[in-house]
């Protein structure tokens, strides 16, 4: 997936907004910036990551969110 993203927006930075942790659950909230490959429009999309870690603290399951739709909005320069 993140090689999609890059491929997409190949000036992509990743800012990690907050991490919040419960016991093996943990919550990164992310913003990235960039532009986009095919019309040049600057991006700056936010999400966040939910991992589940194992006893090494090792990710087990990982599962991500953003607006796609906003994505899509910004990209195409609306």
């Amino acid at each position: 997936m993140a090689a999609g993203f890059y491929a997409d927006v190949p000036d992509l930075t990743l800012t990690c907004d907050d991490v919040r942790c419960s016991g093996n659950h943990v919550i990164y909230v992310w913003t990235f910036t960039g532009h986009d490959a095919s019309t040049g429009h600057p991006l700056k999309i936010r999400g966040w990551e939910e991992w589940e870690l194992n006893d090494d603290l090792k990710v087990r399951a990982s599962r991500g969110w953003f607006d796609a739709e906003d994505y899509g909005r910004q990209a195409a320069g609306a």
